[in-house]
């Protein structure tokens, strides 16, 4: 069984949010899978969504993807996708391309020069990278890992949370999951086909682009803020 998932945590997406990512994935996933919302509130959330709480609770906003790869009380195949992405074609390429490799990914279309992944789109053995967040939390502990805050457009506050080692900076979740993986040099050798996961502000505002499956919104604008047709064919 394939394990879709998705993360909601706090006020920055309704619960609408993952009521249409569940119906897109309906509509464009025909093999046999569960949907399973991790969240700290599932209210509003329509029948038919599976949720499961968060095995930790001091993490925010985006670094609580890290939880993804705890240890989960499912087995199998996950295939991650972000509350703010948009399907726009048959996920079957997505959920089965390179199925010997424990984890596959998008590079982010803005790190061509120094890879790293999306988090916007992942799949994944589940319960094989226990490691991702074990070392987090250990660096954590050890002081190693600090919290900073930053300010963030989107929130419109100064809520972002950035982590420092040392010199080295950590933005959000898909830096730490990056580096924890593969070497930056191995990253691109485990990547879904190209043309699949797309990102809008780069190739999207316009048309969808002909075999695209996923159209990621990272940053601003979100689905809900455009009037583009493709977008609101699909976002439903």
């Amino acid at each position: 069984m394939l394990n879709v998932l998705c993360v909601k945590w706090g006020t920055k997406y309704p619960a609408d949010y993952v009521n249409r990512l569940r119906n897109m994935v309906s509509r464009n996933l025909p093999l046999p899978h569960r949907f399973i919302c991790l969240t700290d509130n599932a209210a509003g959330l329509e029948h038919g969504i599976e949720t499961l709480p968060f095995l930790q609770t001091d993490l925010e906003y985006c670094w609580n993807k890290l939880l993804l790869f705890d240890r989960l009380p499912l087995e199998g195949v996950g295939l991650y996708l972000d509350l703010d992405v948009v399907v726009t074609g048959d996920l079957t390429p997505i959920a089965t391309t390179r199925p010997d490799d424990p984890f596959v990914g998008v590079v982010d279309w803005y790190r061509l020069d120094d890879l790293q992944y999306n988090a916007s789109v992942m799949r994944f053995h589940l319960n094989r990278h226990h490691h991702v967040i074990d070392n987090f939390r250990r660096k954590v502990a050890e002081g190693r890992l600090v919290k900073k805050r930053e300010w963030d457009a989107y929130l419109g506050s100064h809520d972002k949370v950035v982590y420092w080692e040392g010199n080295v900076r950590y933005g959000g979740d898909q830096e730490w999951t990056s580096r924890q993986l593969y070497a930056r040099a191995d990253i691109g050798s485990h990547c879904f086909p190209p043309g699949m996961v797309l990102s809008y502000k780069k190739h999207g505002r316009r048309k969808l682009p002909d075999g695209c499956r996923v159209m990621v919104f990272h940053g601003d604008p979100k689905p809900h803020e455009v009037d583009v047709p493709y977008v609101k064919l699909h976002w439903r």
